[in-house]
């Protein structure tokens, strides 16, 4: 069995099996993998018309184990498993592990180790990080949000409803799709600044002058939600034109009126005003 182990790297694991079995894919393998904690398998091989005719009747294995910062990655060959899914790493490994094989599969096997670990330290190198919380968070509301459009679509294509409020629909769930996204990405943000005040990197006034401007980011991205819905209240002819442009204009100033409200309370935290010339300044807005 070969074997490599990789520190201080800080990679998705998920991500770098599912790019080793396309790497297999890509060259005609079939491929099955499984999970378990710590552990990431993989086991592709070729037709069986295409093994017979070589002399190589195993399959390839690939057996990942560890954490993104310290894990391990053994290549071996073994008996191709009836049900990878169901029988893990056991069935992997009573198959018999060995990169010893004969004839013309011998030098077959050793190009395609050769070749395999090259891409594997590529992408080890080169390759994704591990997904944050934010972007973990994202990705599942994506996900949930890309499933409510195949099931809209599926429901206009089978007449269920009309094409109006199959785009109404689809205009409000795309909304959501984005303000899922720049709301975790404004998350994400934030927790870096903090972490920066927290090293003493940045001084409480500059984290509050940052924090203002991603606060600022996320009243728009509020706002991009609020006008989505109303554009899909337009869609589907809930609202009239002239009620649309009414109730728009109305969002955009409470908008408008929230930012400023959170530049002034920002810069009364900083110490930039003081407490009363906050209130004088709040009082003067909501006149």
């Amino acid at each position: 069995m070969a074997n490599k182990t990789y520190r201080d790297k800080n990679r998705d694991l998920d991500s770098l099996l599912r790019d080793i079995e396309a790497w297999f894919s890509g060259q005609g393998y079939q491929t099955q993998t499984n999970k378990a904690d710590g552990t990431w398998l993989l086991q592709a091989a070729k037709t069986e018309m295409w093994r017979k005719a070589v002399g190589a009747s195993r399959a390839f294995n690939v057996m990942i184990q560890g954490q993104p910062n310290d894990f391990s990655v053994d290549l071996s060959t073994g008996e191709w498993a009836s049900n990878l899914a169901a029988g893990g790493v056991a069935a992997v490994l009573t198959g018999g592990a060995s990169l010893l094989i004969s004839g013309v599969a011998a030098g077959w096997s050793k190009k395609i180790e050769g070749d395999l670990w090259n891409f594997i330290d590529q992408k080890v190198m080169f390759g994704e990080k591990p997904k944050s919380p934010q972007q973990l968070a994202v990705m599942q509301s994506h996900s949930s949000l890309e499933e409510k459009l195949k099931q809209l679509k599926d429901a206009y294509d089978q007449g269920f409803i009309d094409e109006i409020a199959y785009n109404a629909k689809k205009l409000e769930i795309e909304g959501q799709m984005r303000a899922s996204k720049q709301g975790a990405e404004i998350e994400e943000k934030l927790m870096k600044l903090k972490s920066l005040l927290d090293a003493g990197i940045l001084s409480k006034g500059e984290f509050e002058m940052k924090k203002a401007e991603l606060m600022r980011e996320s009243s728009n991205s509020e706002l991009e939600t609020q006008i989505s819905k109303l554009n899909a209240a337009l869609a589907a002819g809930i609202l009239s034109q002239e009620e649309y442009e009414s109730k728009k204009a109305t969002i955009e100033k409470q908008s408008d009126l929230v930012t400023k409200i959170k530049q002034l309370e920002n810069a009364r935290d900083a110490g930039i005003i003081t407490y009363e010339e906050f209130e004088n300044k709040k009082l003067a807005l909501l006149v």
